[in-house]
């Protein structure tokens, strides 16, 4: 039996159409849905869920780093932009992840750093991904 503390579950149940509902282990509610491309939904779709993870997960990375520097972080953001393949499974055939930040004494170079650890070592959903998916990242300082 593995480590308890290791072991995830998830469990979703089925409203209508194409929307699902699940609750998480840690008590926060989550609705899945999957449409037309303007269509209203009641969430997004798993693909949509995994970009928005990608960037989650990086940018709790960063700000920790980065906070460990004991640097100012007025202004943060991520933008995650992806490709998918035309033929069934449709994974992502490339992931770009653009990293924006302002804050008094915060460098370019600080940045990267923060955003390559987090790239190669500390983001499990990035890593996760990585041996399907080319992951490519940006940086700029703003404002």
């Amino acid at each position: 039996m593995g480590d308890l503390n290791k072991i995830m579950k998830a469990k979703i149940q089925f409203q209508d159409g194409m929307h699902f509902s699940g609750l998480t282990e840690s008590g926060h509610d989550m609705h899945w849905d999957s449409g037309p491309r303007d269509s209203i939904t009641s969430g997004p779709a798993p693909m949509e869920a995994v970009l928005q993870a990608v960037a989650a997960c990086s940018a709790m990375d960063v700000i920790s780093i980065i906070r460990k520097r004991r640097k100012q972080v007025d202004s943060f953001e991520i933008e995650v932009e992806a490709e998918k393949k035309t033929e069934h499974p449709k994974i992502f055939e490339y992931v770009t992840v653009t990293y924006r930040m302002s804050g008094d004494g915060i460098t370019t170079q600080e940045l990267e750093k923060a955003v390559k650890l987090s790239q190669e070592r500390y983001c499990s959903v990035i890593n996760m991904i990585k041996p399907n998916v080319n992951v490519s990242y940006r940086v700029e300082i703003v404002g």
